[in-house]
């Protein structure tokens, strides 16, 4: 009867897995067509203030249902799952979390110099950079998806759905690298690269670390956001200086 639940956990869990993924894919979508809906009907620049503010609107509206739907999965196998007031102890987490995917970015960037001799950017990164150069409403979207809407939707898929639903019941590091492989794979599936993937699933392993210390998915969410936006810094000192 136990391994009968735990298959049918995991099923469960794969299912919620999948719908998080294609509800990530409709906030991207929705928030990019709707603005280009509005400045196609209004006859006005991509760029313009209705155009932009239309789809941080859409964006905003998609994420919360998206938040919703997959806090309602997690909480079938965490009930205590909501915002909670933050603790110093816990919050330390974040500051620790952060250190460690510093540490895994550090790890990667010497294993491509000893086994490639330089230094890749991964394929995904390249994207988000040259998106953001565009300046305007692409830069919007590219600081709102990465600080905001990425770290709020993929914590609740790959930490609260893949730790609660993924062999919860087995040793303690298990899901956690499953967690970290499968966000890592996640983000670079359209053009592998292995140093990527290394690198990805180093920082989800990191973030899973963080929720399963502090066992409130808040900090995760809190530490992806305190990654993204440091990274979104960069990017928008980029897109100003080019």
């Amino acid at each position: 009867m136990k391994k009968i639940n735990q298959v049918g956990s995991l099923i469960t869990g794969i299912i919620w897995v999948v719908v998080g993924i294609i509800l990530d894919f409709v906030i991207q979508l929705g928030s990019t067509y709707s603005k280009v809906g509005i400045v196609n009907w209004l006859g006005v620049d991509k760029n313009h203030p209705i155009g932009i503010a239309v789809m941080l609107i859409v964006a905003a509206i998609l994420t919360a249902i998206t938040v919703w739907i997959l806090s309602y999965a997690v909480k079938r196998k965490a009930p205590k799952t909501s915002l909670h007031p933050f603790r110093g102890d816990k919050l330390a987490w974040v500051g620790y979390g952060y250190a460690m995917i510093l540490g895994a970015g550090m790890v990667t960037v010497a294993l491509q110099y000893v086994f490639s001799h330089q230094k890749m950017t991964a394929s995904n990164q390249v994207a988000l950079e040259e998106m953001a150069k565009k300046g305007g409403a692409a830069l919007v979207f590219v600081v709102v998806l990465a600080v905001f809407v990425a770290p709020s939707v993929e914590e609740l898929i790959f930490r609260g759905i893949i730790l609660n639903y993924f062999f919860k019941e087995g040793p303690w590091w298990f899901n956690v690298i499953i967690s970290g492989v499968l966000f890592g794979y996640f983000h670079v599936y359209q053009d592998f690269q292995i140093f990527a993937l290394i690198q990805y699933s180093l920082m989800g392993i990191s973030l899973a670390v963080v929720y399963k210390k502090t066992k409130q998915i808040q900090y995760s969410i809190a530490t992806h956001m305190l990654n993204n936006g440091i990274a979104a810094l960069s990017l928008i000192s980029m897109a100003f200086g080019s």
